[in-house]
């Protein structure tokens, strides 16, 4: 990754190195993925001295962000109340891009397909229609003239969002740290924390005390608080790139992210980028339940068999050939809703987690969450339906 002349500075080394000089901090943030990576950029900005503990590298394929790049779209069919939150994540992502000189956001379009007595494509537009978002109700002949690539069955309508795109996630987390650091952050990567006890954070080196902790571990979550027996689930997911028959109708500009409902699942895709092929996964296609420390991270032929039959079926431009697969972890609650609150028995303890596979997205504003939190104990962000308490 290289950062453009806007910045000011030179491109990023491989890693980002810091220097531990103290073990009394005024926040700790476990894990230096997604959402802490985020969590420590916004909360060094606002002046806090934090110190990020990262049990792998920054960026690595271990957790929930394998995969070069996660979808942005505001046509939020999960439910309206997200609206609000992916719309300041957006700004934010582009106030990250600015600050660094660095591409984060491609702005593709976004397609949402399915049948006309689906739920997708209606839920899409109730988020759109509630919050007037730019966006568009097809039918199925303007899909198939403005697409051609998707072969589409003549009950189906589409939903189209025009700033929908998708993130390079690399460039995003790396960015996050960097940022972090140049405001003060400590990162602390290859140790790995053991347990909480309350202001203390014990790793694998050392103890460590904060004022604050903000838990951003991702599939770890439910081990470093087993005390809390939070019902997240963590599922092995896979991702594929297949070969397109032809590259350039698989382009940036002219094929846009989607979501598709069908009978396996919804299945979503991008266009080319950084790769020969088309990546594509299935959102509900997910192995047994495991942990992230045992789950198989081979990618088998068997992971790539719902997508094939989906190209076979409904993008016969793309060839059943993989190319390439990663795996990754989802940490699922039961609602899929995100978890966002202070530890029931503990206050100085923040919790995010259970993304669920829909999170990277909002990952500027979820830090921004966690800064408000540490600091004011209060945001004023919409989190009341991620609370601890709903389960």
């Amino acid at each position: 990754m290289e950062r453009g002349h806007a910045s000011g500075r030179t491109p990023c080394a491989p890693s980002i190195a810091t220097t531990k000089m103290t073990n009394t901090y005024d926040v700790a943030v476990i894990g230096a993925g997604t959402m802490g990576s985020a969590a420590a950029y916004h909360l060094s900005r606002r002046g806090k001295h934090v110190v990020v503990f990262e049990q792998f590298g920054v960026v690595h394929e271990m957790g929930s962000h394998s995969g070069q790049t996660r979808i942005i779209r505001h046509a939020y069919h999960e439910s309206p109340d997200y609206v609000p939150l992916v719309l300041r994540a957006d700004d934010l992502w582009l106030e990250l891009e600015n600050q660094t000189g660095t591409k984060l956001l491609h702005r593709t379009g976004g397609l949402v397909l399915g049948p006309g007595k689906g739920f997708l494509v209606r839920d899409a537009l109730l988020a759109c229609s509630l919050y007037h978002l730019p966006s568009e109700q097809l039918g199925t002949e303007e899909i198939r003239e403005r697409w051609p690539q998707f072969h589409i069955p003549d009950h189906w309508t589409g939903c189209y969002d025009p700033r929908a795109g998708f993130l390079v996630v690399d460039s995003c987390i790396r960015n996050h740290c960097e940022e972090a650091v140049r405001h003060g952050a400590v990162l602390v990567t290859g140790e790995t924390v053991d347990r909480i006890d309350g202001t203390r954070i014990h790793t694998t080196r050392d103890t460590y005390h904060a004022e604050r902790v903000v838990v951003c571990a991702g599939s770890w979550t439910s081990r470093i608080l087993a005390d809390l027996h939070l019902p997240i689930v963590v599922k092995r997911k896979t991702v594929a790139w297949l070969r397109p028959k032809t590259s350039e109708t698989f382009s940036i500009g002219r094929f846009p992210i989607f979501l598709a409902e069908v009978e396996a699942g919804i299945l979503y895709g991008f266009p080319i980028h950084n790769h020969e092929g088309v990546k594509i996964a299935n959102h509900n296609s997910l192995g047994p339940e495991t942990t992230p420390d045992r789950a198989d991270r081979t990618f088998q032929a068997e992971d790539a068999m719902d997508l094939q039959a989906f190209v076979r079926e409904y993008l016969p431009g793309v060839s059943e050939e993989v190319l390439d697969g990663k795996i990754c972890m989802y940490a699922l609650t039961p609602d899929e809703d995100f978890i966002l609150d202070f530890h029931p028995s503990h206050p100085e303890i923040l919790i995010a987690a259970g993304f669920s596979g829909h999170g990277f997205k909002f990952a500027p504003v979820i830090g921004e969450i966690l800064a408000d939190l540490c600091i004011d104990g209060k945001t004023r962000h919409g989190i009341e339906r991620f609370r601890i308490s709903r389960f």
